[in-house]
């Protein structure tokens, strides 16, 4: 009896290890250096395509003095617990050194390794003789995080006069070519002058393609915030453009803009309606319609109260690639709501579940902000909330806000924060980043907070905009680091884990690289290519697929239809026939595209 009794208990602590391993907080902070302000800004999650591969969590940070002129770069690897393994590319403060403000980090998918982006203030190495305050910089790193290129963008030729001018990328994409693509602002000088938006399109190889800025009209400021590609090579961004009462500036509204991968503008709209301000943080494409794709934009935007207030929310909308609108929502309660980052989940039939992390006001009073994680679901013309959680105070802060979700396992996501935190009663308050784990199959709530604000329709209309392009001569420059201090985890609540290859493969959209455009005449007959062979063709109700390359990865198969529309995926686990069946579909011209992440082949095969 005491046997069975002790082999309960022994089963109910795994049972709530487990549990409580499910909603994790794990901060990061630098224990020889705490008169830093430690604050991240993005961050990866990773892993070889095989499950048998060393599991790596990968943070982006920086070493942060209250003098921002000071500020540094460290780039910190950890495994999946959270434990931290290595530091790379360090400016070191203090030394006669580039110091680097981070933006953005992603993982590669047309090579191996990860883009970085960020900008240097004040760099001791002169461009022509010349001082420049404040600069970007694109960093390529291998898979081992060594530098492949190091380098900043300033104009060929670089004087006095455009030494100081605002050059600020906010988002990068990777092309379907490989190509790297970075928007944000330019102004000729910081202050006095029209600010618009930027954008900078560079090889691999981090040679300029083209540069543009873009003027949406004669008198107001504009920025681009996030961007993506879609299926037709046009790019999509998103961000703001102001309605000016005065000067340069005034209320500012979600911007539009597309245009031709050449960089060449094709529309512009800024969406007004019942909103004070609003703008967009984060695009995320969800279809594959050449040249009519939707996408999902979310930012905040500013409703009024019933007391006659300004309350700022959580803004969703569904956009088509033309600019018009097919569903727009608000998502918050009495007090602020903010998002800043946006992943998605493809459930087929024009299902969606949408995730979203920021800050709210309107359940604390211990603290100015919270972080929140957003869990919703989508159907055109409708948006219903699945979860509105907080991750409850578990150390001494001020305020904590989220900048990014990540997939991190199986209906499990990453939650980069960042907060500031009291070290003790004389000193001024830090600035600490924390990764935050929901893991979406418990119901134990020991390490978030539920809540339930509505979800509302909101009205907005597009207003078309006059966009003209001016070409600016930039050139990429060389800068150099060196390694400085590493940071350490201290778990704060529940057990921390991630599980990279589960991320990988669990359907999470954080950014879709666009699919090939593909037009018949690109296409060669179904024959046996290198390492595929897909028959007969013409075919009846099925075609046979040999898939002849070792299976490390994951290897599928997808049948589009004449009008590139998704119609059905199939997954091929070993390398033996596979049969494809095409039953229920109608005669026509079909196009089936077999590979893995590393390679694709396309065949084109006409059913009878």
């Amino acid at each position: 009896m005491k046997k069975h009794f002790y082999l309960s208990i022994i089963a109910c602590l795994i049972c709530l290890s487990t549990t409580q391993a499910q909603n994790a907080d794990q901060q990061y902070y630098n224990t020889v250096a705490l008169k830093f302000h430690y604050k991240a800004t993005s961050f990866v999650v990773d892993t070889q395509f095989v499950a048998s591969a060393p599991q790596a969590f990968l943070l982006w940070s920086a070493n942060v003095y209250q003098d921002s002129t000071r500020s540094s770069l460290s780039l910190d690897q950890f495994d999946a617990s959270g434990n931290f393994i290595s530091e790379h590319i360090v400016p070191q403060p203090g030394k006669l050194l580039p110091s680097l403000l981070p933006k953005k980090i992603f993982r590669m998918k047309s090579g191996k390794g990860y883009y970085l982006l960020g900008y240097v203030i004040q760099s001791p190495n002169l461009i022509n003789g010349i001082p420049v305050y404040s600069t970007p910089v694109l960093l390529r790193l291998d898979q081992l995080l060594n530098p492949v290129w190091v380098q900043k963008l300033h104009f060929s030729a670089v004087s006095t006069a455009n030494a100081n001018a605002l050059i600020e990328y906010n988002d990068l994409i990777e092309a379907v070519n490989g190509d790297v693509i970075i928007a944000g602002r330019y102004s000729p000088t910081p202050a006095g002058q029209q600010i618009n938006i930027l954008t900078t399109r560079l090889t691999s190889a981090g040679a300029i393609v083209w540069n543009y800025q873009y003027s949406t009209n004669s008198t107001c400021n504009a920025n681009a915030l996030a961007l993506t590609e879609a299926t037709d090579n046009n790019i999509i961004l998103t961000g703001y453009v102001e309605l000016c009462t005065s000067g340069f500036s005034g209320p500012r509204q979600v911007l539009f803009l597309r245009l031709q991968s050449s960089g060449i503008p094709v529309t512009g709209f800024a969406y007004l309606g019942a909103t004070t301000e609003s703008a967009g943080t984060k695009i995320v494409k969800r279809t594959n319609v050449l040249g009519n794709d939707a996408f999902f934009i979310s930012g905040f935007t500013d409703v009024t109260a019933a007391t006659g207030a300004v309350n700022r929310q959580v803004l969703i909308l569904d956009v088509r690639e033309t600019g018009a609108i097919t569903g727009s929502f608000h998502v918050g309660d009495a007090g602020i709501e903010e998002s800043n980052d946006l992943v998605i989940r493809n459930l087929g039939n024009e299902n969606y579940l949408l995730y979203l992390t920021g800050f709210t006001t309107s359940y604390y009073t211990a603290v100015s902000k919270e972080v929140f994680f957003l869990q919703l679901r989508y159907v055109p013309g409708s948006l219903g909330l699945v979860e509105f959680s907080t991750f409850p105070q578990t150390a001494n802060y001020t305020e904590r806000y989220g900048l990014e979700i990540k997939a991190a396992g199986k209906d499990k996501f990453a939650i980069l924060a960042n907060a500031n935190y009291i070290i003790n009663s004389t000193s001024n308050t830090s600035t600490f980043t924390n990764v935050l784990i929901r893991d979406l199959s418990t119901t134990n709530q020991q390490c978030i907070k539920l809540h339930q604000p509505p979800v509302s329709i909101i009205n907005l209309s597009p207003k078309q905009l006059s966009v003209s392009p001016i070409a600016l001569s930039f050139k990429p420059y060389a800068e150099k680091y060196t390694l400085f201090q590493k940071v350490y985890p201290k778990l704060l609540c529940g057990q921390f884990f991630v599980n990279p290859y589960d991320a990988l493969n669990s359907g999470v959209i954080e950014q879709r690289v666009a699919a090939p455009a593909i037009t018949p005449d690109k296409l060669e007959p179904a024959t046996k290519h290198e390492t595929v062979n897909v028959y007969p063709n013409p075919a009846s109700n099925y075609v046979f697929i040999e898939y002849g390359k070792p299976i490390i990865t994951r290897v599928q198969v997808k049948v589009f239809g004449a009008d590139m529309r998704l119609l059905k995926t199939v997954e091929i686990k070993d390398n033996s026939r596979q049969t494809l069946s095409l039953d229920g579909l109608p005669s026509g011209m079909y196009f089936i595209q077999v590979g893995d992440r590393s390679k694709n082949e396309t065949f084109k095969v006409l059913k009878q």
